[in-house]
């Protein structure tokens, strides 16, 4: 299997002239220490643990560390950190920590957009009773949500922002429960958006940036360059409604 647990030995050492309760013999016990742990494509992952046993020489019964005598026991523990974990038992967790370290490093170094807190001002200022006097786009499309939504969500609980700023038009729409909606009936919100917008004789001709905010994030997406029905919908791609990103001025 490409994934799942194995075991190596890690591990071994005599006991001398110790009884078998098998053979009832007076021999050397070898004891043998596994390490397991589980892989990923055959590359280890993480350690679980250890696995015990112990075979006489001279009859081969192998028990398990549960069996031990009290004599196999005491040497077992006596012994036991001769058995030594090999680093490549740990490669996928030092793996996973570079990786954070590498995410944490580039964040940390990634410049912030300007034009991200723009966006989330505006976000903010979505209401679930828009009026037809104070944003009348976002008021016809709501009375058109009411007529239309599907009765497993409750429209009561959406909404909605509309800015007019210059050539272009920006439609925040926040439906919680959308992340529960199949992915090809998310797409009649936007027919629904869509449609109340190309009846605004105000909006003709300019460029419609919609976004679409489920439970937490935007999962529905559509500028005049880019259409997105997903969890990971790029939100930057609305940010060009503010216009052109500000150059960053040089220290």
């Amino acid at each position: 299997m490409i994934y799942g647990m194995k075991a190596r030995k890690i591990g071994n050492f005599e006991v001398s002239d110790c009884p078998c309760e098998h053979c009832d013999g007076i021999s050397n016990q070898e004891i043998s220490v596994f390490g397991r742990y589980l892989h990923f494509f055959w590359i280890p992952v993480f350690p679980l643990g250890r696995k015990v046993v112990s075979e006489c020489t001279h009859c081969k019964k192998t028990i398990p560390k549960k069996e031990f005598s009290r004599a196999l026991q005491q040497s077992y523990e006596k012994n036991k950190s001769k058995a030594k974990r090999p680093l490549r038992h740990w490669f996928g967790l030092g793996l996973i920590g570079v990786l954070i370290i590498a995410i944490i490093i580039i964040d940390a170094n990634v410049e912030e957009d300007p034009r991200s807190a723009l966006l989330d001002d505006d976000m903010n200022l979505m209401t679930e009773n828009p009026t037809m006097q104070s944003d009348s786009i976002s008021y016809k499309i709501k009375q058109a949500f009411d007529e239309l939504t599907a009765e497993e969500m409750d429209p009561s609980e959406f909404e909605y922002f509309t800015k007019v700023q210059n050539n272009k038009v920006l439609i925040l729409v926040r439906i919680p429960e959308l992340r529960h909606v199949e992915k090809e009936a998310r797409n009649e919100a936007m027919t629904i958006i869509r449609g109340v917008a190309a009846e605004q004789k105000d909006l003709k001709g300019k460029e419609r940036y919609i976004g679409v905010q489920g439970f937490a994030t935007i999962m529905l997406i559509q500028t005049p360059t880019y259409t997105a029905n997903s969890k990971l919908a790029l939100t930057y791609e609305l940010y060009d409604f503010y216009g052109p990103k500000p150059e960053t001025e040089e220290e």
